[in-house]
């Protein structure tokens, strides 16, 4: 069902490597299962090659309550044939160990308190699910290609993009442009997600060449890398939310990171903006939840001005930089929006029950939050 297209190009100054693999080692998958004997668990799973990445989110269900961690928790990880092992990011044990295949994940789950359970997921599109192919490029080159010490780009890109038989073509179609729009920014949509990839590798790759040759003669001239990359975070009654991880470096001290995110409306195909989900005249309400909850997430106590923790500001004002699941909704503050680089992204969850009053009604978010 999932297939990889990877095209050859080559540029004058540029050498390029493609690399071809069978849908066994390169795949998007949609997991649900169980972990122990009641903890409920969903993943978005993305193979490619020997590299894995993707997201979790489980929940805990004893007799008496029901309690869970609904943040989505990213992974990465690597693959040996069946044989993978996937951390939280950032995080140096394994959260997953087990045997992954393209339609199920057996294994072993470490706790965050250091237990050991096993879990079992298989793949799963219920109703209201969309499918996705996986589109990989991958190259790099030199500024000047007969010099051993020539600064080099490198491009890395990995776009998932919907499959057409599960929805009526409009809506595919719409979600495509979407996704294409946020992927590689304006006038690159194209039918043929190849076509798409290599415009803009070949303008990735003219921009270092025009940017750099100068600076090169001076001898001040640097490397180039450049990732995009993208995560399916929920998938579920009839709304995908799309992550799109961004890397790009081009000289100075460090790269810059970015985390943003799409929701997509599966019944029309339309993108819902942070205005289409809550009411009017609720960020004094949501700046007020976010702030408890960031201190609550860092163990900041209330008699502590947040610039005194090592934030830029003392109350957290909603971006509109916000990601669904089941569970709730989640704001993420880039670096130096709210904190400082070192302290990477802020990602702030609000779980339903917490914001369902500032909801629009009868949206499709709100029908998930009050089911």
């Amino acid at each position: 069902m999932r297939r990889l297209i990877i095209t050859f190009l080559f540029l004058s100054t540029i050498s390029v490597l493609a690399q071809y693999s069978s849908s066994d080692n390169i795949f998007y998958t949609r997991f649900e299962g169980v972990i122990g004997n009641n903890i409920q668990v969903k993943a978005n799973i993305v193979r490619l090659f020997d590299k894995l990445s993707g997201n979790y989110q489980y929940r805990f269900i004893n007799e008496d309550t029901e309690m869970y961690y609904g943040k989505i928790i990213n992974l990465n990880g690597d693959v040996n044939d069946e044989q993978a092992d996937l951390k939280e990011m950032g995080q140096e044990s394994i959260t997953f160990t087990g045997i992954l295949r393209q339609d199920s994940f057996i294994g072993v789950w470490n706790t965050p308190d250091n237990k050991q359970l096993t879990f079992d997921m298989k793949e799963y599109y219920p109703k209201g699910t969309l499918p996705f192919d996986i589109y990989y490029l991958h190259s790099e080159g030199k500024l000047v290609p007969d010099n051993n010490n020539s600064p080099i780009a490198e491009i890395e890109l990995t776009l998932i993009f919907p499959l057409d038989e599960y929805f009526q073509s409009g809506i595919v179609d719409s979600v495509k442009q979407i996704i294409a729009h946020s992927f590689f920014g304006d006038n690159f949509y194209e039918k043929n997600p190849d076509s798409m990839l290599t415009n803009f590798e070949t303008e990735y790759f003219t921009n270092y060449k025009e940017q750099n040759e100068d600076w090169h003669s001076k001898g001040a001239s640097f490397s180039w890398q450049k990732n995009v990359n993208m995560s399916v975070a929920f998938n579920s009654n009839y709304l995908v939310c799309l992550e799109y991880l961004k890397y790009a470096y081009s000289g100075g001290a460090h790269g810059m990171s970015n985390i943003a995110y799409d929701i997509i409306n599966l019944n029309n195909g339309t993108l819902l903006a942070y205005k289409d989900i809550f009411q009017e005249d609720t960020e004094d309400s949501l700046t007020s939840i976010l702030t408890h909850k960031l201190r609550k997430d860092y163990k900041i106590p209330d008699d502590i001005p947040l610039k005194k923790a090592g934030f830029f500001v003392d109350e957290i004002v909603p971006n509109h930089n916000i990601y669904i699941n089941g569970n709730g909704i989640g704001f993420v503050y880039n670096s130096y929006e709210i904190a400082p680089y070192s302290s990477g992204q802020t990602n702030i969850f609000l779980e339903f029950d917490n914001v369902v009053g500032l909801l629009k009604k009868d949206t499709p978010v709100a029908m998930i939050a009050t089911r």
